[in-house]
């Protein structure tokens, strides 16, 4: 099945979908919404910097849900700089957006802001945190993302000394985010079911590139029989691979990552990476502008909305390549409204089973 007949069996479901979420909000799926003015709904997207790849990627996701759906979107970051960020949102407060979506530097520092978004009658979407004055929280299930790479990784070192047994470390993102905290939580708990396996290491990286790699120089010294490295993002990963490549160690460590970006796919595809989490930036981010435009047009989204990523091998990577390249090339018609776990299992459906 080609790419535009996959993408065509996989709306199906989606369009039915849509109309269902569309019904009250506009005529169509594609039809600009209006409030009760007739002017079309802002909806905010507040990132924690504009240069990740991921965060890049995601703000394509949003754009589209903002073509898709007919409202506005204001894109903005706090460069890296919770100040900063504290005042994006109140910049955004202060211009009376409609709802607006958080990837909080640090959710801590934001009660006075919450608060007043709150008596501005605004809806704040916490994305990878939560706290007093979130209308919901949306993220990824990042539990699960800890410990689906945790058991990959008990797979790969029992695979290596026939037993689950190794050194391993891990490159945090940013300390004070809730999603670092549980994406590398979720991996130590599966680690501590085995008193063979022992963590020497966890560091923050502030999900800054350079330091995961001046990081992973400093633990070839100090730990020079280390096993495995857990990465909390591909951007933290592959430069540890490059450091270990230049070291003349490839293949010495293994090496587990998050984010499923196409540099961290590739990486699975050549063998620079054992494994990645597949959360499509896209896709994530479709669903941060899709869910706080929801709430701002007084849908019921509950309190927590999770999306689950899809563990990738060398064993089902070329299929998701596909589906990583159908969100970027075909954004228009991709089926985002679905369940990701839903939209992989669409191609995995069309792999050509392996001997």
């Amino acid at each position: 099945m080609n790419v535009k007949a996959r993408i065509a069996a996989l709306l199906v479901p989606f369009l039915a979908l849509s109309l269902v979420v569309s019904s009250g909000l506009a005529a169509a799926q594609g039809t600009p919404a209006a409030g009760e003015s007739g002017e079309r709904p802002v909806i905010g997207l507040v990132q924690i910097d504009l240069s990740n790849p991921f965060h890049l990627g995601e703000v394509e996701g949003a754009e589209e849900a903002a073509r898709r759906y007919g409202f506005d979107l204001r894109v903005t970051s706090g460069e890296g700089d919770v100040n900063k960020q504290v005042q994006a949102v109140e910049n955004l407060i202060n211009e009376g957006v409609d709802a607006i979506a958080v990837n909080f530097i640090d959710i801590n520092a934001f009660g006075p802001t919450l608060q007043k978004a709150q008596e501005a009658g605004i809806p704040v979407v916490c994305l990878h945190s939560v706290a007093e004055g979130c209308a919901t929280m949306l993220g990824f299930d990042e539990r699960h993302t800890g410990r689906t790479a945790g058991e990959h990784a008990v797979t790969l070192l029992t695979e290596k000394y026939g037993e689950p047994r190794g050194k391993v470390a891990n490159l945090q993102g940013l300390l004070g985010q809730g999603l670092n905290e549980d994406r590398t939580g979720g991996f130590t708990d599966v680690m501590a079911e085995d008193p063979n396996n022992e963590d020497v290491a966890t560091e923050p990286t502030n999900w800054d590139a350079a330091r995961a790699a001046s990081i992973t120089e400093n633990w070839l010294t100090r730990f020079p029989d280390l096993d495995l490295i857990y990465g909390n993002s591909d951007s933290l990963t592959l430069p540890a691979a490059n450091v270990i490549e230049r070291a003349g160690k490839e293949g010495d460590i293994l090496l587990v990552s998050v984010d499923g970006t196409e540099p961290g796919l590739s990486g699975v595809k050549d063998g620079t990476l054992d494994s990645t989490i597949l959360l499509a930036p896209q896709y994530s981010g479709f669903w941060k502008a899709w869910v706080p435009f929801q709430v701002a047009m007084g849908e019921d989204v509950g309190d927590e909305v999770l999306i689950q990523g899809v563990l990738v091998t060398p064993d089902n990577v070329d299929p998701v390549i596909q589906l990583a390249s159908d969100q970027v090339a075909q954004i228009e018609e991709f089926p985002f409204e679905q369940p990701l776990t839903e939209i992989v299992e669409g191609y995995l459906g069309e792999a050509t089973p392996t001997a």
